[in-house]
């Protein structure tokens, strides 16, 4: 290779390395979470082909669904693997054609999302940086350019380590970064980028963040056939019809502006109506008068990043509590269960739901059960189990099995895949204020909770 193409593919390896450890490294904090957006995915292609006369294609996708955890976490960790030897130039040969086939996947992936939305945000960089399908495709096409150039060379690029340092490096690799992503999943995310983290107060959470939000209505006028945009509809509104273009009759007769904008400031003589237009049609003219124009920067409200949070009392007609909850001033452990199987067997008999309960998983409960106890021999302080289950039969059988009478409350199960990853997972609020949160395995005593949290 001449210098120049040397230069051009080594550019690309480290961009294309340094990216795929990236964002390996993010989804590897948070393998449970990219395994749902996964789910998300296969469940929207199996609908998609089952819809459209492909049943045949529908069986894998609900195969890979059920797979969906380690399938999540070997993607993450061949991710992280394959853009370090992309970097050091080991195995190039091999390594360029299983990145050429990853980013391929990937952007099959998001431009069928961006496509049919059929999700959301795309989970390529977690809840670390959330991209948009259509961002996420983009940045996949982007990947896919700068990864040619290395699949074209790939048999001239030459490792900087020795035979014996790349079988070490692979090797090493696969090593450390799987027992990185076990050790997360085993535990809760090394950072939490989610509404739910240490620290944050769930109202501000659960509450629109304002903006200057500018909406403009796209007007024709039905006398003259001017058409225009306001930010108010006009008191003359007889004489306006909303605007439909006539190539495109999906489109939206009004719109919100986020970014900057020039609008001018009008008065229309004949009502006396002050308002904001981007365009003063000819037609229009002599009756409008133009006070100023300005170039202005707006910006939508935020929507709240908590959306479907819910204490829904199930033995109170599933009365949402949250709120009371969240303002009351005492401590309050809370325990996420989205199914109450992780705990034991449920029977449904003639005579009802009948539970068979787990010593494994009891212990949990009763590590939960100890540090209430032992928290309010200190402190007033509540429980609370959020769970997805909500027959009430059933919840009542996990209470008689396990001897306690904690209040469940009814929670959607997406909410509570949000909210920690775990379940059970524990939970310590005071008032909207999270104190701490813990997966099952790690649990705290009253003892390690006084030290690190509340003195």
């Amino acid at each position: 290779m001449n210098i120049g193409i040397k230069i051009i593919v080594w550019f690309c390896r480290i961009l294309v390395g340094g990216l795929f450890i990236f964002s390996g490294l993010i989804k590897a904090n948070d393998s449970l979470g990219f395994s749902y957006k996964l789910e998300e995915y296969f469940v929207e292609f199996a609908k998609i082909f089952t819809e459209n006369g492909f049943g045949v294609l529908a069986a894998p996708m609900e195969w890979l669904e059920a797979i969906a955890l380690p399938l999540s976490m070997f993607i993450v960790v061949l991710e992280i693997v394959l853009g370090i030897l992309t970097i050091t130039g080991s195995k190039m040969k091999q390594v360029s054609l299983m990145l050429l086939g990853l980013i391929i996947f990937f952007t099959c992936l998001t431009f069928a999302s961006w496509k049919w939305e059929l999700v959301k945000s795309c989970g390529c960089f977690g809840d670390f940086i959330p991209l948009t399908p259509f961002q996420s495709f983009i940045k996949d096409l982007i990947l896919l350019v700068l990864i040619i150039p290395i699949v074209l060379a790939s048999r001239k690029i030459k490792s900087v380590l020795t035979p014996i340092g790349d079988r070490l490096t692979i090797f090493s690799s696969f090593i450390v970064f799987f027992l990185f992503t076990f050790y997360a999943y085993n535990h809760l995310p090394y950072s939490d980028h989610r509404a739910y983290k240490v620290g944050n107060h769930l109202l501000q959470e659960m509450a629109t963040q304002p903006g200057n939000p500018l909406i403009l209505y796209k007007l024709e006028n039905i006398n003259n056939g001017a058409v225009t945009e306001m930010a108010n509809y006009p008191d003359d509104y007889q004489n306006w019809k909303p605007y439909i273009n006539p190539n495109d009759s999906s489109e939206k007769y009004f719109r919100s502006v986020d970014g900057e904008i020039t609008i001018k400031h009008i008065k229309v003589k004949s009502t006396g109506q002050l308002n904001r237009v981007t365009d003063i049609p000819d037609e229009l003219s002599k009756d409008w008068e133009l006070k100023k124009e300005e170039t202005s920067i707006f910006a939508p409200e935020i929507d709240p990043k908590i959306y479907d949070l819910t204490a829904e009392s199930i033995e109170d007609n599933f009365t949402n509590k949250i709120d009371e909850m969240l303002n009351d001033t005492n401590f309050r452990l809370v325990l996420v269960i989205r199914n109450l199987d992780f705990f034991g067997d449920f029977n449904l008999a003639n005579d009802g739901w009948h539970f068979k309960k787990s010593s494994e998983a009891e212990k949990y409960y009763k590590q939960f059960q100890s540090l209430y106890y032992d928290f309010k021999r200190e402190h007033k302080v509540y429980t609370t189990v959020l769970t997805s289950e909500n027959d009430i039969n059933k919840i009542d059988a996990f209470k008689q099995g396990l001897k306690t009478r904690v209040k469940f409350y009814f929670c959607s199960d997406k909410e509570l895949k949000t909210m920690i990853r775990s379940s059970p997972g524990l939970f310590l609020w005071k008032k909207d204020l999270v104190l701490g949160k813990w997966h099952y395995y790690d649990f705290p005593t009253f003892e390690e909770v006084k030290d690190d949290i509340i003195n």
